[in-house]
């Protein structure tokens, strides 16, 4: 089978990967502190020698190294020569700021800035978000809208009672005018983050650091809108559904070349 065949279907696989990640981008624009996420492509070319080039089945989620990909063809002369294919290195988050929206509400929080809150995720460790739309539950916690406790500084959840609850620009927290808590701003390397589902992310603890003071602050009665910028998202869609059709196209006109090879080439007239 032609390698162009191999290099088509691969192109047509990383643009409907790319595509997936657009969509889930659009699917998120009215999500509370979401940060969109961005696929970084590369390269991988092949050198002359067997076992060089991928298979369509492959995800080829990183780089490989010679002799790590399957031989797929027949014709060792077809391998005779480089080849590029691209790579979906991998997915990297945009942490830039969302903009922030007044709501009133004294329980919704926005991080202005660098840093994450902390939770209490459903297996009891720590999970960070950047969605401040906060409730009280039965227990008199500050808990995200699905339930997981708020943590402050010292990791421990922050019991307001019925209020009033004012939270300052430094992270205090007071209820009925007492001081009950600080709330804990936690950076993270983007890196080492990982979307877990329900707004929130998980990372190695030994990667925290303290943003207290740093650049921006909290603000009560305010969110932060998700930075996905739903116009961008949709031209780069279209962009990569033509270039989807057009893999496609180059995959059956490479099909119709074979069909024609194995039933017209070497026939005797």
């Amino acid at each position: 089978m032609d390698s162009g065949f191999y290099a088509a279907v691969n192109g047509a696989r990383r643009a409907q990967m790319k595509l997936d990640v657009l969509a889930n981008n659009l699917a998120n624009v009215n999500t509370t502190g979401f940060k969109e996420d961005q696929l970084t492509f590369d390269s991988f070319m092949t050198s002359p020698g067997p076992e060089q080039f991928p298979l369509p089945t492959d995800n080829f989620m990183g780089l490989r190294g010679p002799y790590d990909i399957p031989f797929p063809f027949s014709n060792p002369a077809s391998n005779a020569y480089r080849m590029t294919y691209p790579v979906a290195f991998e997915t990297e988050m945009t942490m830039t700021q969302g903009p922030l929206r007044q709501t009133g509400n004294p329980l919704d929080v926005a991080i202005e800035g660098d840093g994450f809150f902390a939770v209490q995720g459903p297996d009891g460790e720590r999970r960070y978000t950047r969605d401040g739309a906060f409730e009280i539950d039965s227990l008199g916690q500050l808990v995200t809208k699905d339930g997981f406790p708020l943590l402050n500084a010292g990791g421990a959840p922050i019991v307001v009672g019925k209020g009033p609850v004012v939270i300052g620009e430094d992270g205090v927290v007071t209820s009925a005018g007492e001081q009950v808590g600080v709330l804990s701003r936690v950076g993270l390397p983007t890196e080492q983050l990982d979307k877990v589902g329900q707004n929130l992310y998980k990372a190695p603890q030994e990667y925290e650091t303290n943003l207290d003071g740093a650049r921006g602050g909290f603000h009560q009665g305010f969110l932060e809108d998700s930075n996905s910028n739903p116009i961008r998202s949709m031209t780069q869609m279209i962009e990569t559904q033509r270039a989807t059709e057009m893999y496609v196209k180059m995959i059956q006109s490479l099909d119709t070349l074979d069909e024609k090879a194995a039933n017209q080439v070497g026939r005797l007239e």
